[in-house]
């Protein structure tokens, strides 16, 4: 198994009221390059004097040249993808499928997301953004409902590693954050227009994608899953 990926997690709108659309993102960096990533992304902060962590909720237009530059090194650099899945929450049938528990709903979410990143042949070590749970065996059980699908439908595959880390600590998870903001912010009706705006213009125009789409089974910068509940 020579091929080693590592998924960066994040999540966002899942607990807001007022957002229609909750989004589960993963940002995939082959393991070799993650180092000399971190060095670009750590670089570009110290270029334009942001002494930060990336989030998106906190974008504003004083670090535009910043958040540009981000978004052109994630289109720009072949070794980095990212996949997300777009779940209208007003069709999430809690009682019938989740025991009436938003947790639960959510970390199936999290599987149905991450499960279709993974390939025979490979070896995958997945980071989670740290959240609140009120079980905290969840991300134990994430890891093995993945461990049992890759037993039966993968070959010479396995998840080495699964874990929750705080994101000030991980500028990966940074990324991750910056990017699914990006695609939940692109879902909502209820956004004011602005700084955010510009910037999700600029990342579907260069990209040439539109983020409130599925996208083609089959692509690869930018896999987007727009959820939707049977009947």
């Amino acid at each position: 198994m020579e091929n080693k990926w590592n998924i960066y997690c994040d999540e966002t709108r899942v607990e807001n009221l007022d957002s229609k659309y909750m989004v589960i993102g993963a940002l995939i960096v082959p393991r070799q390059e993650k180092d000399k990533i971190v060095e670009q992304i750590k670089k570009l902060k110290k270029q334009f004097g942001f002494h930060q962590e990336i989030k998106w909720n906190k974008v504003g237009s004083k670090y535009d040249k910043l958040y540009k530059s981000l978004l052109l090194k994630f289109i720009e650099n072949n070794s980095l993808t990212f996949r997300a899945i777009i779940v209208d929450k007003s069709k999430v049938k809690l009682d019938t499928y989740h025991n009436g528990d938003e947790e639960l709903a959510f970390f199936k979410f999290y599987y149905l997301l991450l499960r279709e990143l993974l390939d025979n042949n490979n070896l995958y070590y997945i980071f989670l953004d740290k959240k609140p749970t009120r079980d905290k065996n969840r991300a134990r059980a994430l890891k093995a409902f993945l461990d049992s699908h890759l037993l039966y439908n993968r070959e010479q595959s396995q998840v080495k590693h699964l874990q929750a880390y705080d994101s000030s600590e991980n500028v990966l998870i940074q990324l991750s954050d910056f990017l699914t903001g990006l695609v939940g912010y692109a879902n909502s009706e209820n956004n004011p227009k602005g700084y955010k705006k510009i910037l999700s213009q600029f990342f579907q125009k260069s990209l040439i994608v539109d983020l409130t789409k599925t996208t083609s089974r089959n692509s690869i910068k930018i896999n987007l899953l727009k959820w939707k509940s049977k009947k």
